[in-house]
């Protein structure tokens, strides 16, 4: 760009040229400018000190600039001080708003300067000023430092905006990232729990059904009536494979069941925290409210944080799908508090709620009301909380909307909590 500045000041002088001097003056503020860019270059190449390096260049144009303005005329050229606002509104748009006040202030004090020596003598005049050369001057340099300086506060306005549009993708990436993490498993999940309710289903009733085969074998064994030997042994092996195939189905058994998994004191404060971080984008988009009212005296619940990460997730989550398309007031809260059997979190909504004819049935795997859902998010949900100890029901609220509250045994005993209540985002 500089570059190109100065081959069109070179043409326009050498088209234009207003007089010897003058135009020699201008001439050689061009060339000097167009050979400058090469050690530019060279020096941006070196990697080092790059901001000054920056501070530099605006203020050597400044200075060409001034030269410029000299050439033509100094304070004969007060018209056209306004040649100085190119500088300092690039250097406000590529580089920063302390360069660009750098530059608006160097500008404005090399005219001044450039003039108090023509004043003194020590500079001639290479064309007579105007009469009211003062009032233009003035006027110039008022609007010079009116355009840069608020170029400087638009750029840097600008730049603000663009940290916080890239800080806002960051979270944007960091939450969807966290979501496909966290949907994974609970697909993953969902396998499990899917096929361990099949496998035990056919087991339990293979295994009746071998059960009611060995009795019969056995009586028939045992019944008086006279068997030939080898009627007898075949007999006993039948016994024996039906010992067999049910040994295999209670093994079967045993793996069918959920796993245990280590658990630790959780505060159910930070859990909520987190869900409500992991959410955040999501909830903003769909102009959704998240309360959190989770007291960090709370007593510790045992669990795996993971667990109960899950459980939330998907109670928000249901609880996002019903309030996406809803009219009026869009808002979730998820309230901790003691109870007489431990800890209680409630997931809260203002959405619909649930149809009377749906509520028994919330929980059971496949129940579903929702087009293209697989119905075992709640069902999944309600067996994690099972195998925690606890109890996950379902009502709707005389204010509207739903309730979903999960109940668990405290680690310790219940003590006074008083509760802060606070927004987390809108």
């Amino acid at each position: 760009m500089r570059m190109g500045v100065a081959a069109l000041v070179l043409v326009f002088n050498e088209l234009f040229t207003l007089g010897d001097e003058t135009g020699s003056v201008i001439r050689l503020t061009a060339l000097i400018g167009v050979g400058l860019n090469l050690p530019y270059l060279l020096a941006v190449r070196t990697g080092r000190a790059l901001r000054a390096q920056a501070h530099l260049r605006s203020l050597v144009d400044v200075a060409l600039v001034t030269a410029g303005l000299y050439g033509a005329g100094g304070l004969g050229a007060a018209q056209y001080i306004g040649i100085h606002a190119i500088v300092p509104v690039y250097t406000a748009i590529v580089f920063s708003s302390r360069a660009c006040g750098l530059a608006v202030v160097f500008a404005t004090a090399s005219y001044l300067a450039v003039v108090a020596l023509q004043l003194t003598g020590v500079l001639p005049f290479l064309r007579p000023p105007l009469p009211d050369a003062w009032l233009i001057a003035a006027f110039n340099l008022l609007a010079l430092n009116l355009v840069g300086w608020l170029a400087a506060v638009l750029a840097d306005a600008y730049r603000g905006s663009r940290r916080r549009l890239a800080a806002l993708y960051a979270e944007l990436e960091r939450a969807h990232d966290e979501s496909l993490r966290v949907n994974a498993q609970i697909q993953l999940a969902s396998h499990r729990y899917v096929l361990s309710e099949v496998v035990t289903g056919v087991t339990h009733e293979v295994r009746d059904a071998l059960q009611g085969v060995f009795g019969h074998l056995w009586l028939a064994r045992r019944s008086g009536s006279t068997l030939s030997a080898e009627a007898l042994e075949q007999l006993s092996q039948a016994e024996q494979a039906c010992e067999r195939a049910m040994r295999i189905m209670s093994t079967t058994l045993d793996l069918a069941r959920r796993p245990t998994v280590e658990r630790e004191p959780v505060v159910l404060a930070e859990i909520a925290r987190r869900v409500a971080s992991l959410k955040a984008v999501e909830l903003r988009r769909d102009r959704i409210e998240l309360h959190v009212e989770v007291p960090p005296t709370l007593p510790r619940v045992p669990a795996a944080p993971f667990q109960l990460q899950q459980v939330l997730v998907n109670l928000v989550a249901n609880a996002q799908d019903e309030l996406r398309g809803a009219v009026g007031r869009r808002e979730i809260a998820i309230v901790g508090k003691e109870t007489a059997e431990g800890v209680a979190l409630e997931v809260r909504d203002t959405g619909g709620g649930i149809l009377p004819n749906h509520l028994p049935h919330v929980f059971e795997p496949f129940y579903t009301t929702r087009a293209g859902a697989s119905g075992l998010g709640l069902a999944i949900t309600a067996g994690v909380v099972e195998s925690l100890g606890g109890r996950l029901t379902a009502e709707n609220r005389r204010e509207g909307g739903a309730l979903f509250r999960l109940t668990l045994p405290a680690e310790a005993p219940p003590g006074h909590s008083s509760l802060s209540r606070h927004v987390l985002l809108g």
